[in-house]
């Protein structure tokens, strides 16, 4: 009984399992028949043609500091990480022997000057007046000069405006006798008179009103010229003509004149002319100073040379001493930061640089572009940048320089590209590494969809869409095929639901 019992249970055991393993197959079989779908929708945003590199922050200036001489330090005033100002003092080299020199050389400077100027004194005091008054006779004369020249200057530009004036009217059916106008022009403004006639209860029947140069209401005389304005011109009106509601005008100067060109070319003569003689007017003073100058000597030419030339040498020598003892005192060439300083008071320096100065507040970034991409790039093109030290942060710059020559790195060749940042945040640092994505061409607030969503074929390209739980192939046109995963295309609307396929 026991052992029925057992082949019993056994028997029900086996159907069991047999049982589930059948619902796992169908399982995993209905499983496999699904269809996942991956689906997205269309967006507006940014398509990007990129070219991805990387970059080295770099400060645009950095420099090693050295002295020009040896010696030993008397005094630094910085420590590392200290702010400098251009012109700031770094370091100082013991410069007391050279304080004892230079004070020897301005002695000698004074001496020499002293020496020049008692030869420079002399002369008797009637000798002294003569070159004084040769001297003004010589200045007076450039002053009459001067007058007498801007007086033709002056004659000749009125001639210039004066000439040739006449009256004329704009209207192509004035039948009307033009006026008159005579005078000379005396005042210097150019431009033109407008007359405007109007009846009125004057003797002629006609008054004008004048705009342009000058202003106001005047009477028309045609029996003999009156003032026309306050210029010096004179006009006068046909009798027999009918002037009501005309307008006229009067150009100065009348530039189509016949005697205009020739006129103006002798304003023109007039002022070269001018320049000529004074100029010449003035070489006469400057001859006569340089007499003065010369008859006040106490001596020769040649000594007044040697004095000079005593002077200059002292001089020099004493500028050679202070341009020595410059060269012992270290100063900052431009702003920036100590970032490292390898002396101390008292120590022994030569030439070797011994302070790193680098400026702080300009950086820019080193890009190197491999020879595939170096045909893309512009100058001023944008780029983002996002530094290793401050991830989480995105940095805009723009493309400043691109070098025409290659550097090989590994047998590949490289262009370095410089990128100006927008603004330079605090953080920045020289030596910190970028991943820089610079946009070769972009469309931007434009429809867009995954590339993967996009097929072509032919050269047409479409999209799986679905609507209402039903897919349809939709052709599409691409503006942009960006290499940043997006696509820039029309034919869809925005919202729309694609399949992959």
């Amino acid at each position: 009984m026991q052992k029925l019992l057992h082949h019993r249970y056994t028997y029900v055991a086996a159907a069991l399992l047999a049982i589930i393993v059948v619902i796992t197959m169908a399982h995993g079989a209905s499983q496999r028949n699904k269809q996942e779908f991956i689906t997205t929708s269309v967006e507006r945003g940014t398509v990007q043609q990129l070219v991805s590199v990387s970059g080295v922050a770099e400060a645009e200036q950095t420099a090693e500091l050295a002295f020009p001489v040896g010696g030993i330090v008397e005094e630094v005033l910085v420590d590392t990480g200290d702010v400098v100002e251009k012109g700031d003092i770094i370091a100082k080299i013991d410069a007391r022997t050279l304080y004892a020199d230079r004070q020897d050389a301005a002695a000698a400077v004074a001496t020499a000057v002293a020496n020049r100027d008692e030869l420079l004194s002399g002369l008797t005091d009637s000798a002294r007046d003569l070159v004084a008054e040769n001297l003004a006779t010589a200045k007076e004369a450039l002053s009459t000069t001067k007058e007498n020249e801007a007086q033709k200057i002056a004659n000749a530009y009125q001639a210039l405006l004066s000439s040739g004036l006449t009256v004329y009217s704009n209207d192509d059916t004035e039948d009307a006798t033009p006026p008159t106008v005579s005078g000379t022009y005396t005042c210097n403004q150019e431009g033109s008179y407008t007359l405007e006639v109007f009846l009125s209860k004057s003797e002629s029947g006609y008054s004008y009103r004048l705009s342009g140069i000058e202003t106001g209401t005047y009477v028309i005389s045609t029996e003999q010229p009156v003032p026309l304005g306050t210029c010096g011109l004179r006009i006068i009106f046909d009798a027999d003509s009918i002037y009501n509601r005309s307008v006229w005008h009067i150009d100065i100067p009348n530039t189509k004149s016949s005697s205009y060109i020739t006129n103006r070319n002798a304003y023109a003569l007039a002022q070269t002319q001018a320049e000529s003689a004074i100029l010449l007017a003035e070489q006469a003073v400057a001859v006569a100073e340089a007499d003065a100058t010369n008859q006040n000597a106490p001596a020769r030419s040649e000594a007044i040379t040697r004095a000079n030339a005593a002077v200059a040498q002292a001089q020099a020598r004493l500028n050679r001493i202070d341009a020595t003892i410059a060269d012992r005192t270290l100063r900052a060439p431009f702003s920036g930061t100590i970032t490292n300083i390898d002396i101390l008071p008292g120590e022994t320096v030569t030439t070797a640089p011994i302070v790193t100065l680098l400026a702080d507040t300009a950086f820019e970034v080193t890009a190197r572009i491999p020879e595939i991409d170096i045909g893309k790039l512009l100058v001023d093109q944008r780029a983002s940048m996002v530094f290793d030290a401050r991830s989480e942060e995105t940095l805009g710059g723009t493309i400043s320089f691109i070098s025409p020559q290659a550097t090989e790195i590994d047998g590949v060749a490289y262009y370095e590209a410089i990128i100006q940042f927008d603004e330079v945040p605090a953080w920045i640092r020289s030596g910190l590494n970028a991943d820089i994505d610079i946009i070769i061409t972009e469309r931007t607030d434009t429809l867009r969809v995954p590339k993967r969503f996009v097929s072509q074929r032919d050269g047409v390209y479409e999209v799986l869409r679905l609507q209402n739980d039903t897919t349809a192939s939709t052709t599409i046109e691409v503006l942009l095929e960006g290499n940043d995963g997006f696509v820039a295309i029309t034919g869809l609307t925005e919202g729309d639901i694609l399949l992959a396929p």
